[in-house]
């Protein structure tokens, strides 16, 4: 049962779930509870375990609470506060004798709390009980395992392949099975994932055996049956010759003299092969005809045969070999480690987790619960099952205080590990579940609005335990802690919330509603005219927030992937609104690292000529192709060019890259060239982005041009995993509208909110082999087995799970809105189901409905 919350009144004690609704005050309960802790409960600094996700968070997390101690000194002090819960408190009374002493000790070895992320707890809890978990004290932590997972994968192939049957290499090949998609498999590993099918790896022999004979029997019979072949079916009456057209037929024969003489190792034959087959000829004659004979058609059919069971045996034995992969990789990365005495953060969370279940388990339990005497674990929504059983483990049982804080309706980080059943799991388990029920953060209207968008289902985010209850504005706004600002549209308010609506029938095309594809620009654009629309009322005074002219900085438009955020970026750039773009992106995925790429490989062989031209056609340089043709041909020009590079080329050698790479950038005014452009913002932060890290990492790791045009071309190959550390940097931090990636906007919070395109469905690919699901009995599950017996019923549980999903990003879009919110839907002609389609239908008046052709 789900109770209200009461920060001054409950009970701190057992194992407790508080879940949090967007804008309900997560952080600020949190810094309630440590302060009641420490005065309530007498606990030090230091025994009052604080754990959340990220790095930032443990920052902001540490601030606050600090900051809310001194608050409490100056209310202790004064017998006042601004501050609710400080104002309740103290009009309470019930704080203890020497609280403003406890206080300020507390203040004084704040640096000793116990803040961390979930690794960095894991980590100070293996190295202080080094003996009870087993671990060795000097084991180097690996930041980044992607070298030694891509070490295991080439050995594997090397294994595999290197002695294999060519036959069985090019099905492989064919099926594009390579190294890079092994790589990209195994990163979907996770310790608790279990894979199915538990499949074995069948031998072929017999196949290829029946393959080759069957091949060389039509090898042999073509020489002397190809004319009378080609004959047949050039001239057979009863052919079908829509099926058998004359004037193709020449083109088959080719193929058949090639497959003939060259592909006796390729299982594909070629597209037409089975125009030569018997069974296909009899099914191609007209009514009344009798199909043509010859022997080598029934040679074909034999073939034919013999391939298909020659490719389900294929088909089984790769699949045989990524289970293998899996179970190889985990045990031969955990063999690796321990040789070169690494470990992972992954390892860090799962060698704890074995420590307490371990034969020492208890002792380790006992010495954590020892030293901290209460914990409260911020984003609960995002634990995974290992996370989960560390703090169950230690926390959960009598005498321990635990407060779990999250909101499952914002468990989006699913790309992390995180793990929603793992949530729910905890839920069903906790001694006492609480909701936070006052809403700090929106206009009234807008959370009303909102309320009745996901209350018009009885399970808006599918799953019973994860229930959607209405929030109510706090009735605390004005004060301090929170003050907000309406949108005005002069002279009434403007509406809050606003469902645009895609009427496809206005864009149908050829009898069929619109595309997706031809949607997603018209929806941009329109939305970047009414974004326009807005700033023009800003600016003559018409448009405020509160007492100010709305401004761009104002306005969000918040996107599911980083190419809908270029678009919008282009719509806006058409009309002269400027905009900022947090894109979680690679800059080595960037235009301008192709470039640099191009424009280095010149400089380290500035004698080549095919690379001196590539480097000369780049936007940094600025020359147009037949540009290049006239200047290769002119000796003067051309070899002031060489000149110039062996120039860069000699001072990169002797005073490095960064110096040679600033004289570039001045010599050719490359800077000026590109702020020309309409993304030059983005194109120059790029570059000079890039110039950072390649300088950093020439330094670092002592490269010279060879070793870094090499590291260059690593980080721009697509199958490499991106560190967060290398994502796009924001062009500009002047007044702009904001485009930002729903997972990106988590925890921030803007005056206008447009969400144009969370109506994009929950399908999975037609041919998506490898996806995740859930299991009641056994947890998250892979599959490998495209067309397997129970596929039909795996990939109905994880389409709904992605359809959960997408209910729980449309959630966090809506709710960063602080004055109003503008989403926008459709019906489009791919049968799939959309996010606000099943929460909407039909679309409510909530406030305001638009078409987007009005």
């Amino acid at each position: 049962m789900m109770r209200s919350f009461d920060l001054l009144n409950t009970p701190l004690e057992g194992t407790n779930l508080i879940e949090a609704s967007a804008g309900t005050g997560k952080t600020y309960t949190i810094e309630g509870l440590f302060l009641r802790l420490l005065l309530e409960k007498n606990l030090s600094v230091r025994e009052i375990l604080v754990v959340t996700f990220t790095e930032a968070a443990t920052h902001e997390l540490k601030e606050r609470i600090r900051r809310k101690l001194r608050d409490a000194i100056t209310a202790l002090g004064t017998g006042r506060g601004e501050d609710p819960f400080l104002k309740e408190w103290i009009k309470g009374g019930s704080f203890p004798r020497g609280a403003v002493e406890s206080l300020r000790e507390a203040l004084r070895t704040f640096d000793e709390a116990a803040i961390f992320t979930i690794h960095g707890f894991c980590m100070r809890m293996l190295h202080e009980n080094a003996f009870e978990s087993g671990s060795l004290f000097d084991t180097e932590l690996l930041t980044d395992q992607d070298s030694l997972i891509q070490e295991i994968v080439d050995d594997f192939w090397r294994r595999t392949f290197y002695t294999a049957s060519p036959l069985f290499v090019n099905y492989a090949l064919s099926s594009n099975l390579r190294p890079d998609t092994l790589l990209s498999l195994l990163r979907l590993r996770q310790p608790y994932l279990k894979i199915i099918p538990s499949a074995a790896m069948p031998g072929a022999s017999a196949q290829e055996e029946a393959f080759k004979a069957a091949f060389d029997e039509v090898k042999r019979a073509w020489p002397s049956a190809r004319a009378g072949v080609e004959s047949i079916l050039r001239s057979d009456e009863g052919l079908k010759r829509n099926i058998y057209k004359v004037e193709r037929l020449p083109f088959w024969v080719t193929a058949m003299d090639d497959m003939v003489e060259y592909r006796e190792n390729d299982s594909s034959l070629f597209p037409e092969f089975e125009k030569f087959s018997r069974a296909k000829i009899a099914g191609s004659v007209k009514k009344n005809y009798a199909p043509p004979e010859h022997s080598f058609f029934v040679l074909c059919e034999s073939l034919l045969r013999a391939r298909e069971r020659l490719e389900e045996a294929y088909a089984s034995k790769l699949l045989g070999l990524k289970v293998r992969l899996f179970e190889e990789a985990e045990e031969e990365l955990n063999r690796r480690k321990k040789e070169r005495n690494i470990q992972s953060y992954e390892d860090l969370l799962l060698r704890l987790q074995r420590a307490l279940e371990g034969r020492g388990g208890k002792a380790l339990a006992r010495a954590m619960r020892e030293k901290f005497r209460a914990a409260l674990i911020d984003e609960f929504q995002d634990t995974d099952p290992v996370q989960y059983a560390i703090f169950r483990a230690v926390f959960h049982g009598k005498g321990s205080i635990l407060f779990f804080v999250g909101d499952p309706k914002q468990a989006i980080y699913t790309f992390r590990g995180a793990d929603i059943f793992a949530y729910m799991k905890a839920a069903a388990d906790v001694t006492c579940r609480y909701t936070l029920e006052e809403n700090w953060r929106s206009e009234p209207k807008l959370v009303h609005a909102i309320n009745t968008l996901f209350s018009n289902s009885k399970r808006p985010f599918f799953y019973e335990s994860i229930p959607f209850v209405p929030i109510h504005p706090a009735s605390g706004q004005g004060t301090d802690r929170l003050t907000i600002d309406r949108l005005t549209i002069r002279p009434e308010p403007a509406p809050s919330f606003h469902v645009w609506f895609m009427d496809a029938r206005r864009w149908a095309e050829h009898g069929q509603d619109i595309s997706k594809k031809r949607a997603r620009p018209e929806i941009a654009e329109v939305v970047a005219a009414e974004v326009s629309k807005l700033l023009n009322l800003g600016k003559s005074g018409k448009a405020l927030i509160g007492e100010r002219p709305l401004k761009a900085g104002d306005i969000a438009v918040l996107v599911r992937k980083n190419k809908e955020a270029v678009l919008m970026q282009r719509a806006l750039s058409r009309l002269h609104i400027p905009s900022v773009l947090y894109s979680t992106e690679n800059v080595f995925d960037s235009w301008e690292a192709l470039e640099m790429q191009r424009f280095l490989a010149a400089v380290a062989e500035p004698n080549q000529e095919g690379l001196l031209k590539a480097a000369l056609s780049t936007e940094m340089v600025g020359n147009k192709g037949e540009g290049i043709d006239v200047l290769s041909q002119a000796e003067t020009e051309w070899e002031q060019w060489l000149l110039a590079f062996r120039d860069y080329h000699d001072l990169w050698r002797e005073r490095g890259f960064m110096r040679m790479f600033r004289v570039f950038l001045t010599k050719e005014k490359v800077l000026t060239r590109l702020i020309a452009f309409p993304d030059g913002e983005r194109r120059i932060t790029n570059l000079l982005h890039l110039m950072e890290v390649l300088h950093q990492i020439s330094v670092d790791k002592k490269l010279n041009m060879a070793g870094l045009l090499k590291w260059l071309a690593e980080q721009r190959d697509p199958a490499k995993p991106r560190m967060e550390e290398y994502q796009l940097r924001l062009e500009s931090d002047e007044n702009a509208v904001n485009l930002v990636t729903i997972h990106k906007s988590k925890g921030l919070e803007y005056p206008v909110v447009f969400c144009p395109f969370s109506w994009d469905g929950s399908k999975l690919g037609k041919r998506q082999e490898v996806f995740t699901f859930h299991d009641e009995e056994d947890g998250m599950r892979l599959t490998l087995d495209l067309g397997s017996r129970d596929e039909d019923e795996h990939r109905a549980s994880a389409e709904k799970e992605r359809l959960a999903e997408n209910l729980r990003l449309l959630y966090v879009a809506l709710t960063r809105a602080k004055s109003a919110a503008h989403l926008i839907w459709g019906r489009f002609n791919e049968a799939e189901t959309s996010a606000p389609a099943y929460l909407i239908h039909p679309p409510p008046l909530i406030e305001e409905v638009k078409d987007v052709d009005a």
